[in-house]
Formats: C-alpha cells, structure tokens, sequence
C-alpha cells in the first residue's frame, strides 16, 4: 500500500497502546521510519557492546580476581557478542522490521538477565546496583527504538525482578524496601511517559505528512491521484516491477463521452458532479490498495492495473461502461443526467520477453485503442497486447 493511499481514517491513533489502530497503517509507519530507527538502534548496540565490557573492571575491583569475577566477565562479553550481532543483523536486513525489533528486545533481555546476576554477587554495591538498575530502564525506554508494549514488558519486568532479588538476599530494611520499589515504579513511570509522548509525536508528525501529501497527490474534485502522481513514476515503478517478477500489467484510459455537451446544456457544477460521480464508480470497482485511478486530464482518467492480463482489464473496463452508461447522476430536483465513457486498453502480457522503453509508450498504445472507440462511435471498450499486438478485442457497442 503506497503511503498516498494511507485514508484519514487509517491514521487514527490508539494513544493508549501509541500506535496506529489499522495494522497496516502501523507496518506502513515503521517501515518509513526505519532507517532513522535503525541508525539510532546502531549507536545504542555499539555503545551497550563497549560499557557492558568496560565496565568489567568493577568486577575485578570488587571480587577481586577470582573466577567468579572473571566467569561475570566472560557474561558481560557474551552481551557485547549479542550487541555485535543484533549490529551485523541490521546491517545485512535493513529493511526488515522484525530485525531491529528483535535486536533491540533480545539485546535488552539478554544484558538485564546478566545485571541481575551481577547485582547477585555484589551485593555489596547495591547504591550503585539501584542507580545502574534505574539508569538502564530508563535507556530501555528512551534509548532502544522498539514498540511501546515490549519497552514495557522489559523495563516493568527487569525492575520486578531486581526488586524481588533485592527482597530474598534480604540486605534491606523495610524502610528500605520502601524506597527502593518507590525508586523502581518512578523510574518506570517516566520512562514510559517519555517513550509515550516520544511514540505519539512521530505518528502525529507521520500523519501531518501523509495529509499533505495527500492533498499534493489528489485531485480535490474526485479525490483520484493527479497527473503529479505519475510525474513522481507511479506507473515507471509498476512497470519495473512488473518487468522484475515476469507479471502482466494493463492500462485503462477511459474518457466520458460528449462532456463538453454536459457542460453547455446544465452547466459546470453539473459537470463536476458528473465527473465526480464517474471516478467514483472508478474507484468503487478496482481493487483497493491495489490499482491506481489518475485523473489524468478534464474528463479522461487512467486506470493502473498490476497483476492483470489483457482479457481481465477488458472486462473490468466492460463492466464500468456498461454501469456507467445505465447511471444517472442526480444534478438537481427532478433533473438526472446520463453519460456514457470510452475506454482504451494496453496490456503487457507477463513473462513477456520485450518490453516498452518507456511509460509513454504504454499510455500511447491505450491512448490509441481509446481514439479508435471514439473515432468509432463512442460507448466502448477496445484493447491491444504491446507484445505481439494481435487483433484488438471490443467490447460494447
């Protein structure tokens, strides 16, 4: 689903959760901001590689050299090797989600599972423990870009946990008891309002871009993509990828018939009406999030089809013409007006061998099948194969 196609109500956000409500809206806002994500992801693992190992000095200061302090060690390195490798992971899939998700969970779990058994064999250094515990949760929420419910599950988990430990080794007093799960719920509850807000701010600033490239990309009138959409190679990207996996791709041009009648007889607002009505019926009949209609000039409209042959693009267009021409658009109190389209159909056909060198090419060979509807007396459907152009096919009268 390209990011234009993305409606108003697809952007309604689930503050509670603060992500979008639409999951594929969400897949769409993660895959877009991924590459930001992922550097920011990058420096984090890196930076947790080289102070989780550094910081095995403390065990050696307080253990002294013993095995325990250097088997403490040996796990500090195994976080730094699982840093290392949640770096090269992203590295090889940048463009995968669950990647960086994954990275930054599995990196988390695996170094607070390590602190934990750090803080059991120093017990001694529990003010530093408590401040480190506090430190770390808080980079968990605002430091390791991941969805807010798995900050969460780590952050609330990690502090449970280190609070139940501190409980059983029983070096505390009840005051301070106290203070610590005080300590711990404080330190979470921040952390969860800053990623929050964090989460929410960069969806809000998704969908205030999204909006404006909405009202860039989109015809006011009928609410089709305009001609800039296929300026930014809407249709050159089908076409390429068409070319990639060897599948067949149609072009519809459809142009309502005798508009200029409409508008000397009733007038402009009739018109409008009319052509709203008309990429309406568009719209309602190809598949969502799937083909494209382009206003693509006054009344003439193109009609992007990927994954279709030429028989299916025929009907498809036969269908329209036959349900636009049995349409009457309301205008007025007791005044309807009917209209009937012309459409014109170019297919390259899949696994095809030759292909057109450019967009114009395909648009030049439905503009040419629309000419000869037209030209042979309007109301119809005619198409052609680019590659090899057998007989056209009509359809209608």
């Amino acid at each position: 689903m390209p990011l234009q196609d993305l409606s108003t109500s697809r952007l309604t956000i689930d503050r509670r959760r603060a992500e979008f409500a639409d999951p594929a809206c969400e897949a769409r806002f993660l895959q877009h901001c991924l590459p930001e994500r992922n550097a920011q992801l990058k420096t984090s693992l890196l930076c947790a590689a080289g102070f989780y190992v550094v910081f095995g000095a403390t065990d050696i200061a307080t253990l002294g050299p013993t095995g325990i302090a250097f088997a403490l060690i040996a796990l500090r390195v195994a976080v730094a090797l699982v840093a290392l490798g949640g770096y090269l992971a992203i590295c090889r899939r940048p463009e995968s989600v669950a990647t960086s998700t994954g990275a930054s969970s599995a990196l988390l779990v695996v170094a607070l599972a390590v602190f934990m058994v750090v803080c059991w064999y120093q017990p001694g250094t529990l003010p530093w423990n408590v401040m480190s515990q506090a430190l770390i949760v808080m980079a968990v929420y605002v430091n390791f870009p991941n969805r807010l419910g798995y900050t969460v599950a780590i952050g609330a988990g990690s502090s449970a946990v280190f609070g139940a430990m501190q409980v059983v080794q029983g070096y505390l007093k009840a005051d301070d008891v106290l203070t610590l799960v005080l300590l711990l719920i404080l330190s979470n509850v921040l952390g969860y309002l800053a990623a929050r807000r964090l989460h929410l701010s960069q969806r809000e600033q998704f969908c205030a871009t999204m909006l404006l490239r909405q009202m860039a990309d989109r015809d006011p009138l009928t609410g089709c993509h305009n001609r800039r959409v296929l300026q930014q190679g809407l249709l050159a990207a089908e076409l390429a990828r068409a070319r990639r996996y060897g599948s067949a791709l149609s072009v519809v041009l459809c142009d309502i018939d005798h508009f200029k009648r409409i508008n000397d007889t009733h007038g402009h607002a009739a018109g409008d009406q009319v052509l709203a009505g008309f990429a309406g019926l568009l719209q309602a009949m190809t598949r969502e999030t799937v083909d494209s209609v382009v206003r693509y000039g006054g009344e003439e409209f193109l009609i992007v089809l990927p994954q279709t042959e030429l028989a299916g693009a025929l009907a498809l267009a036969e269908r329209i013409r036959a349900t636009f021409a049995s349409a009457e658009c309301r205008i007025a109190e007791d005044v309807d007006v009917s209209a009937t389209a012309s459409f014109g159909v170019a297919c390259v056909p899949g696994m095809q061998a030759a292909w057109p060198l450019s967009v114009d090419a395909l648009i030049s060979a439905a503009d040419a099948q629309l000419y000869a509807v037209k030209h042979g007396g309007r109301n119809g459907v005619l198409g052609t194969f680019l590659f090899p152009p057998p007989e056209p096919v009509r359809f209608g009268t």
